[in-house]
């Protein structure tokens, strides 16, 4: 949901990532754990589905809900996703594509850029910005003063 901020992309991502897990499980050399070799896979079909999107993506999503063993620690990490969330859609959709794809995904800049279709020098400064956007953002600024 944080990635693809529509719930039907995520939900189709997730289903299109487990049965590619199936159809490929004799790929699996087990040199990781099988979730962190599903979850490489699930990362490699959001940025499918992102440079699929292109520059029209809607920034409509849904609630995202992750499991915790425990209810306190499960609901700060709801609060904190909900916050990153909603600071997320405060900026321009590009901005945003840019800080998930580079920031959340881990892409380097020359991924992040080969999916976007800008240039190097674009990615730097909207990245720039939307962080700065972000720090300015009184939802993380509240996020960072309950953490002390």
């Amino acid at each position: 949901m944080l990635r693809l901020r529509d719930r039907e992309q995520a939900e189709d991502a997730v289903q299109d990532a487990l049965l590619a897990a199936l159809e490929g499980m004799e790929r699996f050399s087990g040199a990781s754990s099988l979730r962190t070799w599903v979850g490489g896979i699930l990362k490699h079909k959001i940025v499918d589905r992102l440079r699929a999107s292109g520059r029209e993506q809607p920034l409509d999503d849904g609630g995202l809900v992750l499991p915790a063993s425990d209810p306190e620690e499960g609901f700060a990490r709801h609060r904190f996703l909900e916050t990153v969330q909603r600071s997320l859609r405060r900026l321009p959709a590009n901005a945003a594509r840019v800080f998930v794809l580079r920031e959340v995904l881990g892409l380097d800049t020359d991924e992040v850029c080969e999916q976007l279709a800008i240039s190097a020098s674009n990615c730097w400064v909207t990245l720039h910005r939307a962080r700065r956007r972000l720090q300015a953002c009184p939802d993380i600024r509240g996020l960072a003063a309950d953490a002390v």
